[in-house]
């Protein structure tokens, strides 16, 4: 692994710590998530920058590590960014509760 991915993984870890601490301040519930727009606008800005930190990550380390969708994780935060009114919620939520902490384990365990 290149200086430039582990600083770029070393973010993702951040933010996606960071997801963790607005889950447990807001409540791990999905109907406030689905209720509450500074909830979702929240986790939606730190969704931005996992997303950008993804781009940054170089070509071969994202084939070495072909198990997570990286494409996925780029495509949610173009949608937060650029195509906001396309944000389904639900899935957000999944990924917030289910898909980041997956990534945030596999990430660490690389560190």
């Amino acid at each position: 692994m290149n200086d430039r991915d582990k600083k770029n993984i070393e973010w993702i870890i951040y933010y996606s710590n960071r997801i963790d601490e607005y889950l447990n301040r807001f409540g791990i519930n999905k109907e406030i998530y689905m209720t509450d727009t500074l909830y979702q606008d929240a986790c939606a800005l730190l969704l931005i920058q996992i997303g950008e930190h993804v781009s940054r990550l170089s070509d071969n380390f994202k084939e070495k590590h072909s198990e997570i969708d990286w494409k996925s994780i780029k495509g949610m935060r173009n949608i937060h960014a650029h195509q906001y009114d396309r944000v389904i919620s639900h899935i957000v939520w999944d990924s917030l509760t289910e898909e980041i902490p997956y990534l945030k384990e596999y990430l660490e365990k690389l560190l």
